[in-house]
């Protein structure tokens, strides 16, 4: 029986996938007018008043309980959306998204490896099942593997961790305020890497510098600013309310949202051996979920 906390942070859980699958659809889009680090500037330029109007709008403090926790949450949360957003400019939303959602298998890692959980046979072959899963939809060629090709996995680590630490370490904090931790995390460092492209020649979505802002981009931006917020403060409830490991699978949501924008929007479709990778994902999402919560060993809540 899914409890009543459980089954809202379930609905809210699918409605930030729907939204954010749609918005990243538009950042390849996006690429075409400038680069990353210039869209993550402005996007969180965009996104920081929202997101204030937003804290009055349902009468939440924006103001953080315990800073240090906080921090140490956005980095995380930051790094793992930034490494997505990068892939985003070489691959497909649903392919990129396989490798940032295989949290929940790292959920269920790094819960053993830092929190001192404990897991049954049935818990190790489910993230077995769903690495494999990811590794089918992303398909990296031993003979071309590249940085770029391990990026949404590597995304997928730090976003499952920063997850993990919300329900363990924030759990006092407010959406409005975990959402306002990552914005600002991703626009400070982005400024920084923005400020160093202009050193570079890079061309790429990744390495190129300031380019003239045009009415496009920033259409583009503010699109997917307020999508963002909205779905980012949506998701920060859901973990803050459900079980990680429950909450997460139904992120998986995102990838069928995803392929579906993705038809409706460009005619893009995903092939056979994609879907069967996204099945292998959410049957062993769907199996960690349903299984007991790993027994705890020694935990570090309560540390900033």
């Amino acid at each position: 029986m899914i409890g009543h906390q459980n089954l809202q942070a379930a609905v809210l859980a699918l409605a930030a996938s729907a939204i954010l699958s749609l918005i990243d659809n538009f950042v390849a889009s996006v690429g075409e007018e400038a680069g990353l680090w210039q869209f993550q500037v402005f996007r969180t330029i965009f996104a920081l008043p929202l997101l204030m109007l937003l804290g009055r709008y349902l009468g939440v403090s924006s103001r953080p309980k315990r800073l240090g926790r906080l921090a140490l949450r956005s980095a995380a949360v930051s790094a793992g959306l930034l490494l997505y957003f990068a892939s985003l400019g070489t691959m497909p939303v649903a392919q990129a998204g396989a490798g940032l959602f295989s949290a929940p298998i790292w959920v269920l890692i790094i819960s053993v490896a830092i929190f001192g959980a404990r897991i049954g046979k049935v818990h190790g072959l489910a993230v077995l099942g769903g690495f494999v899963g990811a590794l089918t939809v992303l398909r990296p060629d031993p003979e071309t593997l590249s940085l770029m090709s391990i990026l949404p996995l590597a995304a997928g680590a730090l976003y499952g961790f920063g997850m993990l630490l919300t329900r363990e370490i924030c759990p006092q904090e407010s959406p409005v305020a975990l959402a306002l931790g990552v914005f600002l995390t991703i626009g400070l460092f982005s400024l920084g890497m923005l400020f160093a492209a202009s050193f570079g020649q890079g061309e790429t979505f990744l390495t190129r510098a300031w380019t003239p802002v045009t009415p496009r981009f920033l259409w583009l931006t503010l699109f997917q600013a307020g999508g963002a917020v909205i779905a980012v403060t949506l998701i920060a409830q859901a973990y803050r309310i459900g079980r990680p490991a429950h909450v997460a699978v139904f992120e998986y949501a995102f990838l069928v949202f995803a392929a579906f924008w993705g038809v409706v929007l460009w005619g893009t479709t995903t092939d056979a051996t994609s879907w069967l990778g996204i099945s292998i994902i959410v049957a062993s999402g769907v199996v960690v979920a349903r299984l007991p919560d790993a027994r705890p060993g020694r935990a570090i809540r309560g540390r900033t």
